[in-house]
């Protein structure tokens, strides 16, 4: 054969050998990614089916009556499984006695932890043989740090709640699942909802200065237990956050903030930064975190609160207009029936300068004195009608 003709079918022989080797790696290749891309995601899914299966589970029974108008119904068959029992001897002092009992509970709304629910607490030894209650109840989907959050809620509860006119706790569940804390509840409701209720004149008369020098005392002091004795703050004082009885005495809730703070010594700027920003200092609202004095800025927030019957705070202005209106040094005009007493202490908490507002010890003692000069016969009262979608939209806050 001629040479030229052996190389050139060498040469096509060895293209060929080359071509399909190509054409096998072009197979090969692929299919081999694919099948250990399978693996992989089969293995990822096989962990979280795996996981699931060791967290904890709840079933409910398929009950029509849990429907109630638009509201929740417990269901008492909800059970943890797998849920580390809670060993802590401050708390099972406050456990729940056998005799008691948790009734008529209804879902309201929920919380930073799970369900919040209103309840009657029924027994030998409860007030009257049956109390008007608060339920705060761990959620089935908790993480183990949230679990964790919620017994130390229960111990803040016991070991700083311990004022007058802070929310009291009466007991808590541990031994039983959901865990849950148990709070004494006030029977006028939160303070906001009171306001808009005594623009409809349903409040009778009790509504005018001196009843405000007098509530506001009541706050005060409260903050100032938390300031003076403990070192922490609130963080959102407002009247959603105040409760009401019937006597006129009030209490102050709404601490998951404070109680952050007693457990971690500060409050993290994302929770900080949860408050609806019409109730923040100016300072806050530049970024820094709260302090006595931001509190006490919030304070006079509270103050317009209640001489304008639970008007929302700047009412003509957008929220992206409060700090650039408040570095303009343009505060909140003074309110209709509002004297000039009450407006003076409103400014003192508005100083621009944090450390020229009063603290808390001070403030008391000039409402104090002021109860005694305060009007106690004119009514408060509000010509303009609140819708609550639009005071929801206005100031960031769902009643």
């Amino acid at each position: 054969m001629d040479p030229v003709q052996r190389s050139s079918n060498s040469s096509t022989g060895e293209f060929q050998r080359n071509e399909n080797g190509w054409q096998n790696s072009v197979i090969i290749i692929p299919t081999l990614l694919s099948a250990s891309t399978l693996i992989v995601v089969i293995v990822i899914l096989w962990k979280s089916i795996r996981r699931k299966g060791e967290k904890k589970r709840v079933s409910f029974s398929n009950d029509p009556a849990a429907d109630l108008g638009g509201e929740w119904a417990v269901n008492n068959a909800a059970t943890y499984e797998n849920f580390p029992e809670v060993v802590d001897p401050i708390l099972k002092k406050w456990e729940m006695p056998d005799g008691w009992q948790i009734t008529d509970q209804v879902v309201i709304c929920n919380g930073q932890y799970g369900p919040i629910s209103r309840a009657s607490l029924v027994g030998e030894g409860v007030a009257d043989g049956k109390q008007d209650v608060v339920l705060k109840e761990l959620s089935e989907d908790f993480s183990p740090g949230e679990a964790q959050d919620f017994t130390d809620l229960m111990k803040f509860h016991i070991q700083v709640c311990n004022h007058k006119n802070l929310v009291k706790m009466l007991c808590c569940k541990i031994e039983a699942r959901p865990l849950c804390l148990v709070l004494k509840a006030m029977n006028l409701g939160n303070l906001l909802s009171f306001l808009w209720r005594s623009r409809q004149g349903d409040n009778g008369s009790r509504v005018t200065e001196k009843w405000i020098f007098h509530t506001a005392s009541q706050v005060a002091s409260a903050l100032e237990y938390l300031s003076g004795t403990h070192n922490l703050v609130h963080g959102f004082v407002a009247a959603c956050n105040v409760l009401i009885h019937e006597d006129m005495t009030v209490e102050l809730c709404g601490l998951g903030l404070t109680a952050i703070m007693h457990r971690t010594g500060g409050i993290p700027a994302r929770r900080a930064a949860q408050v609806p920003l019409r109730w923040q200092s100016p300072e806050r609202l530049s970024g820094d975190t709260p302090t006595e004095k931001s509190d006490m800025w919030s304070f006079g927030i509270l103050l317009y609160e209640m001489v304008t019957l639970g008007s929302p705070p700047y009412p003509n202005l957008e929220i992206s207009q409060v700090l650039p209106s408040l570095q303009r040094m343009q505060w909140m005009e003074k309110p209709a029936r509002c004297t000039d007493r009450l407006y003076e202490v409103m400014l003192r908490c508005w100083a621009w300068k944090a450390s020229q507002r009063p603290c808390f010890m001070e403030l008391m003692k000039q409402l104090q004195n002021l109860v005694g000069q305060a009007d106690d016969h004119t009514r408060l009262s509000a010509s303009d009608a609140i819708s609550q979608s639009d005071y929801a939209r206005l100031s960031g806050i769902s009643v």
